[in-house]
């Protein structure tokens, strides 16, 4: 452990004290300041510091485990085209009886069920409850293509060269696919898409006998797309008797999965769907002939006809646990004008690091005893950059350990600690983000065993940033939002919108 870690943790450990400590010294300083403001004892300042910021470019992110997973396509002039496919493995369906199709069985249909995201509207004005697409970015009227392929790369649960650790699939990594796609279709999203109308189908495989409505359980909008009957037939049906299907390790080994692939139709703007494929899944709805098993279910799932009785049946198969997104990205005409500008996006997008002091310049500010009140990054946005989804939220890290600052970890884990949320000028537009690093300025301008000095990253906030307990100091390598922002950066031509670092301290005069 490092030593940065080692003293982070002892902050951390002792916080309770040194919150109380601090707010007695303040009460203290406050109540001397009223006695000796009169007599030039006291005094209260601003430092303003010059800072070196740069851009740096993320070329990829561990996406298996993610809290989220990107669908879909967006572009802007700033940060270029933004591809996102979704790899994920399929489980075997819970079943305490044989897995098999029966007498005569016929595929009435197969959907693939993802649901979206989403909040319920007050609004019943038809009667039916109705419901808004959570964390969707870009133009929801513009549709991408959607494909469903046969994964035909195995992925591995265990790293191949350690098996002693998890394996770790990559935003950038290749996999391969089958050549015909199980679905293919323009896609947008669809709110209003709650129920599944299912088609029951005789022996013949012509004649409907049934039509069956099914609503999901949460009875919220779903992603359904329905796959080839025939392709599934083939692999699912034909080929029940496998050892494939035996067990789950068999299983994937067998079929090893779905690439649901997002691409463009048009240079317009699309738009990409935040979803956390939890209570995803593929549904095989089929019908046989009468056994004696389903005899006693004849009444309310089968029907006597003169092509003898037909049962209803379905099987279903959850999306694995092994999931991992495939990010695209197209910088050709972005990026325009970096050199004055930082570029800040979520997924496999782009960050920046700020250097706050010399050697020189941290050992002189060492030597003037500070009391530290407030420290603060001030970054401002670009109005004429043309990305309009910006992020609510930029997080600050130690970049030079992939570790978390002290005023994270001395506040217990409060993002309020240090800041960052967008601010907005008196006519709502986008303003500036303002980044909190109190504690950490304090403990490292001490004359007296300081913290290190480190390059810190700003990049856009994720979820899982946050630590979760005092031990969890290594931030989070992903972010799994697109959102992006335009800044600027230190430059002098960026006048007082440039990138400082202000420093309100209290000093004892002589």
């Amino acid at each position: 452990m490092t030593t940065r870690v080692v003293d982070a943790l002892k902050y951390f450990g002792l916080f309770s004290l040194v919150f109380f400590t601090l707010i007695s010294c303040e009460k203290e300083i406050e109540s001397i300041g009223v006695n000796l403001v009169d007599s030039n004892n006291f005094s209260t300042n601003k430092f303003i510091s010059e800072v070196i910021t740069t851009n740096i470019n993320i070329e990829r992110v561990p996406t298996n485990g993610a809290q989220q997973y990107l669908l879909g396509v967006y572009s802007d002039k700033e940060f270029g085209k933004l591809k996102a496919s979704i790899v994920t493995q399929l489980s075997l369906p819970l079943i305490t009886d044989e897995y098999t199709y029966g007498t005569n069985a016929k595929i009435d249909s197969v959907i693939m069920s993802i649901p979206y995201q989403s909040t319920a509207e007050d609004d019943y004005s038809d009667g039916k409850p109705k419901f808004s697409i959570d964390s969707v970015f870009g133009n929801t009227d513009t549709e991408f293509q959607l494909n469903v392929y046969e994964l035909k790369t195995f992925l591995n649960t265990l790293d191949p060269e350690d098996p002693t650790k998890n394996a770790v699939y990559y935003s950038d990594k290749v996999f391969e696919k089958g050549e015909t796609p199980f679905y293919s279709g323009n896609f947008k999203i669809n709110p209003d898409d709650t129920v599944s109308y299912i088609n029951r189908y005789l022996a013949d495989g012509n004649t409907v006998f049934d039509k069956d409505t099914i609503k999901e359980d949460s009875k919220k909008p779903v992603i359904k797309l329905p796959l080839d009957e025939d392709m599934i037939k083939q692999i699912f049906v034909d080929n029940a008797n496998d050892a494939g299907f035996d067990s789950y390790n068999d299983f994937i080994h067998y079929f090893r999965g779905f690439y649901i692939e997002a691409k463009e139709l048009t240079t317009d703007n699309s738009h990409l769907i935040s979803l956390d494929m939890s209570n995803s899944k593929m549904t095989i709805y089929y019908s046989n002939d009468e056994d004696e098993a389903a005899e006693e279910d004849l009444n309310e799932n089968g029907i006597n006809g003169e092509q003898g009785i037909r049962i209803k049946h379905d099987y279903e198969f959850s999306f694995g646990s092994l999931k991992t997104n495939v990010i695209e990205r197209d910088y050709t005409v972005s990026h325009e004008s970096g050199e004055e500008r930082l570029y800040l996006q979520g997924t496999a997008g782009s960050m920046a690091t700020v250097e706050l002091f010399s050697n020189e310049d941290l050992a002189e500010l060492q030597n003037k005893n500070w009391l530290i009140n407030e420290a603060n990054l001030s970054f401002y946005v670009d109005k004429n950059a043309s990305s309009d989804i910006l992020p609510e939220q930029l997080y600050v890290y130690n970049y030079s350990d992939n570790e978390q600052i002290l005023d994270i970890l001395s506040s217990g884990g409060s993002l309020s600690s240090i800041g960052g949320t967008l601010e907005r000028d008196d006519d709502g537009n986008p303003y500036r983000y303002v980044i909190k690093i109190t504690d950490y300025i304090s403990e490292l301008l001490k004359s007296d065993e300081p913290l290190d000095l480190v390059k810190l990253g700003i990049k856009v906030y994720n979820p899982g940033d946050l630590p979760t307990d005092y031990t969890d100091i290594k931030v989070p390598e992903y972010s799994w939002t697109p959102k992006g922002v335009v800044l600027f950066d230190n430059n002098t031509n960026s006048g007082d919108k440039r990138v400082k670092l202000e420093i309100f301290y209290t000093e004892l005069n002589n």
